[in-house]
């Protein structure tokens, strides 16, 4: 009982950490009025989803800019909020899995999401990062694909690994719920 309560206290601890480094992610430094992204409205977003030069030119300018200087800041940040997180859901992982039974496979699975996600979302930041420094005519659709590509697979990873533990801290009582429904002729 004492380790579930100290892996409790763990995952709170976590979350507010999560929830601060994500507070410092949105703070300053703030993107110029230059950045003007063509979707979702929040240019860190929007370059994770960027489809051609032209929509890297509206988020970030030509390189140097200001904006671009802003982004690799903002990037080094997200690692302290991707080690965050991730801890936070390999955290909520353990305990899924120490409920037993079949959130034992739940809580094995969010966990190897969990990872997985983090490690994507570093390939997204050194992709994010490799870009800055290039010019806007010798940026490739490789490079953007390495972006797009990777901010894909992270954020289904984070969806999976979120639906796992749902699925897990959900208080399922499948023989109250059977015996509940009963068909009467």
């Amino acid at each position: 009982m004492l380790h579930v309560f100290s892996a409790r206290r763990v995952a709170c601890a976590l979350a507010v950490l999560t929830l601060v480094m994500f507070i410092l992610l949105q703070g300053r430094p703030w993107f110029t009025n230059a950045s003007r992204p063509p979707r979702f409205g929040d240019s860190q977003l929007a370059l994770q989803f960027v489809r051609s030069v032209e929509e890297v030119d509206w988020i970030l300018g030509d390189a140097p800019s200001p904006d671009r200087e802003v982004m690799r800041i903002k990037q080094y940040v997200d690692y302290g909020f991707i080690a965050s997180y991730t801890a936070l859901l390999l955290t909520c992982s353990a305990l899924v899995f120490r409920r037993g039974g079949w959130r034992q496979a739940a809580g094995i699975a969010a966990g190897i999401c969990a990872i997985a996600t983090g490690i994507f979302d570093v390939v997204e930041n050194r992709a994010i990062l490799s870009l800055l420094d290039v010019p806007l005519r010798a940026t490739t659709p490789a490079m953007l694909n390495a972006i797009r590509n990777a901010s894909g697979i992270k954020w289904t990873l984070a969806a999976i690994a979120l639906i796992f533990l749902l699925a897990g801290f959900l208080p399922l009582r499948l023989r109250r719920i059977s015996a509940s429904i009963t068909i009467k002729p």
